[in-house]
């Protein structure tokens, strides 16, 4: 019986009231560093949301309370690495963290390894365990998906999962059949098997929006980032001209063309977001006129969640954008003594985050010292050591006659995170009133220089 097929609004009976949830762990050699769990603020825009941080203590162990009121896709994160996991209210989580195996930058590493053992391990066991089955129906036959017999495969695989799962289990926990259902329609839509009308109508349109699901909002995004790349409802001369009028109705009438699109003005106004988002960067487009669109969508809408999701979207683009204010920063030189940024007003500001064992990082010092000398009335360099061993750099620039400031990050994991710093080295340049000029910044050897002087004649033209 394929129950999570049949079309049908169902009202979801969450918990409409927050429940204590008792998370505690594990990890062995890591002795204070920071503990967080993360969620994100929405599930479209996919903003972070930290929603309670503690530290562990000297043995690696760490205990965590709060209150949830729903089912969530969580991450948790400890330093800079995270491992997801499912946080439901009224129940309790015992992680034992892994040790690193992969050493590296972010890039390189893999997601926070840990075993979790719920008290109640309904959602994250069946999750876990149709993960498994769906990915290793995706191993054995990514061949034959793509050919004309998937849609027989597929029908067989729904069914096999349907025979596995026992309609009890569908009904006691309403996140994991919808979890499961737009999974499988997502593997429909990818291999074709159904037009892109058919699961349009199938699966969003007059259906319920979850919000909170991370299968619907993962098959949603990626669902509408095709769908209008294929859509031939209007051109795109007049998508630009819509989005660069600034007028979230003259863009959304573009989509209101898509007859199906127009039977669902909450969907529409989702898609319609992620559309918008996707052409901040395009340079045809104005960066204002996006966040006008935005704006217009989190004050006016006429759905609360969805003003919401707007005022993130806003939130998400502009973060560390031309002008945007520079995350606040107040860390130690190798003497103990605290520079914040504002300590630089009045000059441009080179921000270089390394690791004290990273070759590439003091491969660049000779030309940021170059730099430096080249703008020494403007810019200052200020150079971001991660790792612990500042001592290190210290005598390395001190025998080298590199003369900057020094800055131990120490254990701040949020700056590197509010810097969005994923690997090392990462440079950020920030203007004379403490705002962003570009983030991140081409290395040394990729004409920084020319870089910061077109920015230091842009902000100077801009303030005469």
């Amino acid at each position: 019986m394929k129950k999570f097929l049949i079309i049908i609004f169902i009202v979801h009976l969450y918990p409409a009231f927050a429940q204590n949830v008792e998370i505690s762990g594990t990890a062995l050699g890591r002795p204070i560093e920071l503990v967080r769990v993360i969620v994100y603020a929405d599930q479209f825009s996919r903003i972070d949301s930290t929603i309670v941080v503690t530290t562990t203590d000297v043995w690696g162990n760490f205990n965590i309370s709060l209150d949830i009121d729903k089912v969530n896709f969580a991450y948790l994160a400890l330093g800079l690495k995270r491992g997801e996991f499912y946080i439901e209210p009224d129940n309790s989580y015992h992680f034992i963290i892994h040790s690193d195996t992969v050493k590296g930058s972010v890039f390189d590493q893999l997601p926070l390894q840990f075993d979790i053992t719920p008290k109640n391990n309904v959602v994250n066991g069946l999750i876990n365990q149709f993960n498994y089955d769906y990915n290793t129906f995706i191993y054995k036959n990514q061949k034959q998906l793509f050919r004309s017999a998937s849609k027989r495969i597929i029908n067989e695989f729904i069914a096999e999962i349907n025979s596995k799962i026992s309609n009890e289990l569908y009904e006691k926990d309403f996140y994991f059949s919808d979890y499961v259902r737009y999974s499988l329609a997502s593997l429909e839509w990818i291999s074709k098997s159904k037009a892109d009308s058919l699961v349009l109508m199938e699966y969003f349109i007059g259906q319920e929006v979850l919000y909170n699901n991370i299968a619907y909002t993962d098959f949603f995004r990626s669902f509408f980032n095709d769908y209008f790349k294929t859509q031939d409802s209007y051109t795109y001369d007049e998508l630009l001209s819509s989005l660069n009028s600034g007028e979230w109705p003259k863009t959304d009438s573009l989509l209101k063309r898509d007859e199906n699109l127009s039977n669902d003005d909450r969907v529409r106004e989702l898609a319609l977001m992620l559309l918008v988002s996707r052409y901040y960067h395009n340079t045809d487009v104005s960066k204002k006129s996006i966040i006008e669109i935005l704006s217009g969508i989190s004050s006016s809408s006429k759905f609360d969640y969805n003003r919401f999701i707007a005022k993130n979207f806003q939130k998400k683009l502009a973060k560390l954008q031309y002008g945007s204010k520079a995350p606040p920063l107040k860390l130690p030189d190798q003497n103990g003594d605290y520079t914040d940024i504002n300590y630089f007003e009045g000059k441009f500001v080179l921000l270089s985050f390394i690791s004290f064992d990273c070759k590439p990082c003091m491969f660049d010092f000779q030309k940021l010292q170059e730099i430096q000398n080249n703008l020494s009335d403007i810019l200052e360099v200020v150079v971001i050591v991660s790792g612990g061993d500042m001592k290190r750099v210290v005598d390395y620039c001190s025998k080298n006659n590199f003369n900057w400031k020094l800055l131990n990050l120490e254990n701040d994991i949020i700056l590197l995170e509010n810097y969005e710093i994923k690997t090392f080295p990462t440079y950020i340049i920030s203007n004379p009133d403490a705002t962003v000029a570009m983030a991140p910044a081409p290395s040394p050897g990729e004409n920084l220089e020319l870089y910061i002087q077109g920015f230091i004649n842009r902000y100077q033209n801009k303030n005469k």
